[in-house]
């Protein structure tokens, strides 16, 4: 479970170091000016487009040959993708051919994830005893932190250590290069990983079906939309209230790069922390209570946080920081429990895939750029906190759907 867990940190880091040195990929595939960082953001949307197309390909593997086999061919492919990466030439040496082999790997990233963060929920849910599933589970949003902190902490080290000319030139190719080695790691150690006894007891009972995808849609569609709805409100509040917020310091509220990557490095030691207590505290008092209170947050003080960002003093854009991303994680540390819980055991891995890397696709990767785009078209510095705050507040009825699962059994097939 640990191992499980860990893999997190490997997709987290990837797209939270894409956002992170945004501007200085911007200035080495594109030449950095004009509307150049609309182009960055929109090839790290584009990637996500290949999410979906990953999680039916994924999800079908994950219900036929094991959760275990499935996350180690999705860790090879994520280390190709940022060694990848982190080899190819920048715009003066290749020019336009930069920037597609950048789309290229990006989007084989995409497709890569479509197997990870669901199916480690998956794998840690059913290892995990029915009245620990929230904690358990927990950890992998945690680890996504970690993963997060990771990206912040070695770009911040190299921002600060290494002259901009330095960093453009060879500096980032290495903090994708420690993305492709932790990813190569993770090949042995899943390998080593025992499949869990709910596959194995199914697989057992000649229940896994011929075609997962299919059967999951048409057995238990509910779920796949609950899955899309929670996670809908996770993706938007992760990538702008934690991932966007060292990019809008830097590129809205002009403070140095280096300044707004610490604040992001610290916040995220703050929100590792909070994250399994979250988890804990969803298998004592219930999913549906614990995340009515944390939507209620997300809606009523999105936009107030926002606003500290741009507050002027050191201590007020650090409280701001914390401040956004505290409910964002405890969000995802409540949904990696209740999401694959919604569905039967025949179906989960493909069904949450499904469900989970739509909403990303729509809510988490694109909204880097549709944040910058409306900041664009409006001039308003807080409508990226307005979007946020009107999705939440659009999919918030699906908690009255959403049946209570903690410490409840969970069946093999509906």
């Amino acid at each position: 479970m640990v191992v499980a867990a860990a893999g997190t940190i490997i997709e987290w880091y990837d797209f939270s170091l894409f956002i992170y040195i945004a501007p200085v990929l911007t200035r080495v595939f594109f030449g950095g000016d004009g509307h150049s960082l609309i182009l960055t953001f929109g090839i790290f949307a584009a990637g996500f487009l290949f999410r979906p197309i990953g999680a039916i390909f994924f999800g079908h593997l994950g219900d036929r040959i094991g959760r275990k086999s499935t996350l180690v061919i999705s860790a090879g492919l994520m280390a190709i993708s940022m060694f990848g990466v982190a080899i190819t030439p920048n715009e003066a040496t290749i020019g336009i051919w930069a920037g597609v082999a950048l789309f290229v790997f990006r989007c084989l990233a995409g497709f890569a994830v479509g197997a990870e963060y669901t199916g480690i929920l998956v794998f840690l849910l059913e290892s995990a005893p029915a009245n620990r599933r929230g904690f358990a589970t927990s950890w992998a949003a945690a680890n996504s932190e970690v993963g997060a902190l990771l990206a912040v902490g070695v770009a911040a080290f190299f921002s600060a250590t290494l002259a901009p000319a330095q960093l453009d030139s060879w500096g980032w190719r290495i903090t994708f290069v420690v993305g492709g080695l932790l990813a190569a790691v993770m090949i042995p150690l899943r390998s080593l990983l025992e499949e869990t006894t709910v596959f194995e007891r199914v697989k057992a009972n000649e229940e896994i079906v011929k075609s997962p995808v299919i059967d999951v849609l048409k057995r238990q569609p509910k779920a796949v939309l609950l899955a899309f709805l929670i996670s809908t409100v996770g993706s938007v509040s992760y990538f702008l209230n934690i991932g966007y917020v060292p990019t809008f310091l830097d590129s809205v509220v002009h403070m140095s790069q280096t300044n707004a990557l610490s604040l992001g490095t610290l916040a995220a030691f703050i929100v590792i922390g909070v994250t399994p207590v979250i988890g804990y505290l969803s298998d004592r008092v219930g999913r549906k209570p614990t995340m009515m209170v944390i939507a209620a947050v997300l809606v009523t003080c999105t936009i107030p946080f926002f606003a500290m960002l741009g507050g002027g003093s050191t201590s007020m854009v650090l409280m701001g920081t914390i401040a956004l991303a505290i409910p964002a994680a405890s969000w995802s540390a409540v949904a990696a429990s209740a999401v694959p819980e919604q569905f039967a055991a025949v179906g989960r891995f493909a069904g949450m895939a499904i469900g989970y890397n739509i909403a990303t696709t729509l809510f988490g990767g694109l909204s880097p750029l549709i944040a910058t785009l409306l900041i664009d078209a409006t001039g308003w510095s807080l409508a990226p906190a307005a979007y946020s705050t009107v999705v939440a507040l659009v999919v918030l009825p699906i908690l009255l759907l959403m049946r209570e699962t903690a410490g409840r059994p969970l069946p093999d097939r509906v």
